[in-house]
């Protein structure tokens, strides 16, 4: 009767009534009989007493109790198993969706991968408590969460690759690099989807830096207060050093340019943009940025030492072409 027990108790330390709940329901109903039938033979008189029955259904209960204790303790290993490599497998995932929703950011998206943070903490909380199901439970959720996010962050790449505007960023970088090979001068491209500042002259890249945007990313600038970065061609009006600005460095951009005024009067008459608004202006590219994150009111942000490894390259009047995304077909 003991070992029965000891074995029911191994089956209580792995939770078998929710991991092998069948046969610890039978085990219990056998321990139960056999205890029954024990105190029945310890009542009869002396001479009466028989426990084969009694020793039959201990026998039958210590059985059912070790099958028990087996199941519940190979069913924990396996849930341990499955959700310590359920979050692994998400704890990898989730800072390459991070770093990839930063090239196309969207609320729905934004929502499902703060949904999965919080789906892999609740995860890793359950597991150290041994609670390995719903540990299990919170990993598949967030990957589920993780999913959905990427299908998002997929169509707005889809919805870039195929914008309208292509076609328009394809003929500004053409024209910007045309011109370095012109002059011979070197000239900057902003690709927003790729957060990346590139410096050309003719048609050799000489310098790359990753950029920070305007906290809307990879929106056009339609209006003053957007936070969004606009797209088009301009030039270096003003070069700006240590102590001439509040951001390190700064290279001030002649935005809004005559055809970005043009657009704007085009979204006013068609009632895109509100009465009242402005189109913006004081579009800078400056310091402060390295962050690996979107967060100025529309400028292109680098880290200082790359401001300082760029600025000696630039004077006034450089050209300065920013466009939703290079197109591969004119630069690789």
């Amino acid at each position: 009767m003991d070992a029965a027990r000891y074995a029911m108790e191994r089956a209580a330390d792995a939770e078998g009534v929710s991991r092998a709940s069948a046969p610890c329901a039978a085990a219990r109903q056998a321990l139960v009989l056999a205890e029954a039938e024990v105190r029945l033979a310890s009542r009869r008189r002396s001479l009466s007493r028989n426990f084969e029955e009694a020793s039959r259904l201990m026998s039958e209960a210590r059985i059912a109790a070790e099958i028990c204790a087996y199941q519940a303790t190979a069913a924990k290993a396996r849930a341990r198993t499955r959700s310590q490599s359920a979050i692994k497998e998400l704890t990898a995932i989730l800072p390459r969706v991070h770093a990839l929703a930063r090239h196309a950011w969207d609320d729905d998206s934004a929502k499902a991968i703060l949904e999965a943070d919080v789906a892999l903490g609740e995860a890793k909380g359950a597991f150290e408590k041994g609670d390995y199901e719903r540990a299990l439970e919170s990993a598949e959720r967030g990957r589920a969460r993780l999913a959905g996010a990427v299908s998002g962050l997929n169509r707005t790449f889809d919805a870039l690759h195929s914008s309208p505007r292509r076609a328009i960023w394809r003929r500004w970088v053409k024209e910007t690099l045309k011109e370095s090979t012109s002059t011979g001068r070197p000239v900057l491209i902003v690709d927003k989807l790729r957060r990346q500042l590139r410096v050309f002259k003719g048609a050799d890249e000489i310098a790359s830096y990753p950029a920070d945007l305007g906290l809307a990313g990879v929106a056009t600038k339609t209006q003053a207060g957007d936070d969004a970065t606009p797209e088009g061609k301009y030039r270096v009006t003003e070069v700006r050093n240590p102590g001439q600005t509040k951001y390190y460095r700064a290279l001030m951009l002649d935005y809004p340019n005559a055809e970005d005024r043009e657009r704007f009067r085009r979204l006013q008459r068609s009632g895109q943009v509100p009465k009242g608004k402005g189109i913006g202006s004081n579009i800078e590219i400056h310091g402060h940025g390295g962050r690996s994150q979107d967060w100025t009111q529309g400028c292109v942000a680098l880290d200082n030492d790359e401001m300082d490894d760029l600025v000696p390259r630039v004077r006034v009047g450089t050209a300065v072409t920013i466009v939703g995304t290079i197109p591969e077909e004119v630069v690789p």
